[in-house]
């Protein structure tokens, strides 16, 4: 259980704050949206010694994979990550990773693939070997740029104003530092932190958005509805604010699924930000009001 959850010595979501039949309902849900994800089959590109222009072999490998694959492309994001082999210094190894990331990049826009599909692109050097480099065929392995592609996901029902995935909205080139994004469809049981189930689905776009994209930072921040100030519901099993806690649910799920504690952070706003003002008339207004947000930091 505690690989789906960040723990620490301040807060442990899985035994402190579920209770026993609670967890047995929630973790299912946790399983099928973590391992069901939404990468399609990647394709690697090898490179020569010290070289990041792409061999003819490498050409014909790239159009093969995208002739074959032309339907689909349009409704994929692609991630680019470029490494090197352990020769040479590690500063050299990043450029060099980064240049053949960029060459596969232009390949690709050559070829007709609109940028905003490219989601990032990155130089890891020699970082995340293959193997020991022990023969020229293991340092060919370790000298490559893998591609991967992304489903599209859609979140929002048609006729919303907000079509675009997130993984749409992190690549456009309008989304910049200090954008905030509204997660849609994220859910609490009342008065509590925990996520209802279908709340899931938005929270597994965020990690696959947050692993596609390795520059990206962000803020959680939460939000409720229904009272008469600013201030926020206090959650009586930890005396917190319900909104910051309810933002720290998402953020232990992001860090519990292996992203970075120095990308997120969270913060909660209590009634002090709400969309429309107390008392709420409708369902609708109560729910805009209770939503969790994310904040751009970097991308």
């Amino acid at each position: 259980m505690s690989g789906f959850w960040k723990k620490d010595e301040n807060y442990t979501f899985m035994n402190q704050y579920i209770p026993l039949a609670m967890k047995y309902i929630i973790i299912p849900v946790i399983l099928l949206f973590t391992l069901t994800g939404y990468t399609q089959p990647s394709l690697t590109i090898h490179f020569g010694f010290d070289k990041f222009q792409l061999s003819r072999d490498a050409q014909k490998k790239l159009d093969s994979f995208l002739v074959a694959e032309k339907e689909k492309i349009s409704s994929r994001v692609i991630q680019l990550n470029g490494y090197c082999d352990a020769t040479g210094t590690d500063n050299y190894n990043r450029s060099l990773s980064l240049k053949r990331v960029l060459t596969v990049k232009n390949y690709l826009l050559r070829y007709g693939i609109e940028p905003g599909a490219i989601g990032s692109i990155s130089g890891h050097g020699e970082s995340d070997q293959l193997n020991g480099n022990r023969t020229e065929e293991e340092r060919r392995q370790n000298r490559r740029v893998e591609i991967s592609f992304f489903e599209v996901i859609q979140t929002n029902p048609p006729g919303s104003e907000q079509l675009k995935s997130l993984l749409e909205q992190i690549a456009d080139t309008a989304t910049k530092a200090g954008t905030t994004i509204v997660l849609k469809n994220i859910n609490f049981y009342g008065g509590t932190p925990f996520p209802l189930p279908e709340s899931f689905e938005t929270m597994d776009e965020l990690l696959q958005t947050m692993k596609v994209n390795y520059n990206l930072v962000i803020e959680v921040r939460g939000h409720i509805c229904c009272i008469p100030t600013t201030g926020d519901s206090e959650y009586r099993e930890t005396g917190n604010g319900l909104s910051e806690e309810r933002a720290r649910t998402i953020y232990a799920y992001l860090t519990g699924n292996g992203i970075e504690e120095s990308r997120v952070s969270y913060k909660g706003f209590g009634h002090s930000m709400p969309i429309y003002p107390f008392p709420e008339q409708s369902e609708e207004e109560r729910v805009a009001n209770r939503r969790v947000e994310i904040k751009v930091i970097r991308k």
